[in-house]
């Protein structure tokens, strides 16, 4: 089991509880919060386990952070859908405070599958420089169970890549592909330390793969406000996962 899997009440299906533990938050010391990426991986879980169905699509807005060891209450509710679809709104609390709320569609029809966007020629994550922050100390919080190792990094066409794994060897799933799909900040100068405001995230294949690579393109920043795009792909270029995201840009740096 996950460290971001949530367990399921047995007198309703459609309720579960997390508790956020150190492998799900990040943040300095004495204010360490759950990462939005896990939320939404929780929330996907949920709703999947559920629904008895694959994610195809989810959307979250970020609302307030869950803290450490707080326990947070997970509620799906099916709005909609048929025999293929199910339409949820996922809802995320603690002690009466929405933290996060998803909305989703999960299943799909059957039909061929085609990739058009194509992953970027990059060097093979051994040869890649390993990504370290330098004021990261917390051995065991969310960063330290990802090794992390930088493919393309071009800031000033808004452009990076990065290698992502856990170092558990955890499978390839919705919920994980969410988590390091949310990293994305992180992949430029300009918005690293930014804040999360929403992660709309789709997934295209859960092929095993080792390594992940998550290809960010920054759209722009504006008003404080960062905007861009993720692709996520095998080691051998099968795409994995599509996402868009909107942070808020760190307040202490200096913008152009």
């Amino acid at each position: 089991m996950a460290f971001w899997s949530p367990q399921s009440e047995s007198s309703n299906p459609n309720k579960f509880k997390l508790l956020a533990s150190t492998q799900a938050c990040v943040g300095p010391e004495g204010y360490e919060f759950i990462m939005g990426g896990v939320a939404q991986a929780a929330a996907i879980e949920a709703a999947e386990i559920a629904c008895s169905k694959p994610l195809l699509w989810s959307t979250i807005q970020f609302v307030n952070a869950g803290l450490l060891n707080q326990s947070i209450d997970i509620d799906v509710e099916l709005l909609g859908g048929g025999r293929s679809i199910s339409q949820v709104l996922v809802t995320l609390t603690s002690n009466g405070t929405v933290l996060q709320t998803l909305s989703a569609a999960l299943g799909g029809r059957q039909g061929a599958e085609r990739q058009f966007v194509v992953m970027p020629g990059v060097a093979m994550p051994e040869n890649c420089p390993i990504k370290t922050d330098l004021d990261h100390k917390n051995d065991q919080d969310l960063i330290a169970q990802f090794e992390r190792r930088i493919a393309i990094e071009v800031p000033d066409e808004g452009l990076g890549a990065m290698w992502i794994r856990s170092k558990d060897a955890l499978p390839i799933t919705a919920g994980l592909l969410a988590i390091t799909s949310d990293f994305m900040l992180g992949l430029h100068p300009e918005s690293f330390r930014g804040t999360s405001l929403d992660n709309t995230f789709r997934v295209f294949s859960t092929r095993p793969t080792d390594w992940i690579l998550c290809v960010t393109q920054m759209s722009g920043f504006r008003d404080g406000a960062a905007m861009g795009v993720s692709h996520q792909f095998t080691q051998d270029g099968q795409l994995l996962s599509v996402s868009s995201q909107t942070g808020l840009l760190p307040k202490s740096d200096h913008r152009r």
